[in-house]
């Protein structure tokens, strides 16, 4: 039996690759892996939300609105929460400071036992959470297009 490596891509990892940042080379090697068929790459549906908020306050909506294209177009599986998920997220959140989407993207990561690569430090005080960090910014800079 063939078993897949699962990642998980928090939306920082998906910009990252959008916008080749440090790290993108990594995301880009594991979508290429899927796209062979010998990985699985998901993404948590609040991602999109995390990814079009950001794309559309340093550029614009259109801008968003093709990177969301983009990103469905990639060999990755676009993951909705269960409600059990919503809950565990809601409680890790009252644990460890994360936002209502990285408590979530967290939780989707690790019911799937999947690894999370991100560029966002507050996943490392996650207790249980398989993950990998991209480099992290320095500071909030607007990458060139």
């Amino acid at each position: 039996m063939n078993v897949k490596t699962v990642n998980w891509l928090d939306s920082s990892a998906v910009l990252a690759l959008f916008l080749a940042e440090p790290g993108f080379e990594i995301v880009r090697d594991f979508l290429a892996e899927a796209a062979k068929g010998s990985r699985e790459v998901r993404v948590a549906q609040i991602s999109l939300t995390e990814i079009a908020h950001s794309v559309c306050r340093d550029y614009d909506e259109a801008t968003a609105r093709e990177d969301i294209r983009l990103l469905r177009e990639l060999a990755v599986i676009i993951d909705a929460p269960t409600d059990a998920q919503c809950l565990e997220a809601g409680l890790l959140r009252s644990r460890v400071k994360l936002s209502t989407a990285d408590a979530t993207i967290a939780i989707q990561a690790m019911a799937a036992g999947a690894e999370l690569l991100h560029k966002d430090p507050e996943f490392e005080s996650v207790p249980g959470l398989r993950q990998r960090s991209l480099p992290y910014k320095a500071k909030k800079e607007r990458a060139p297009r």
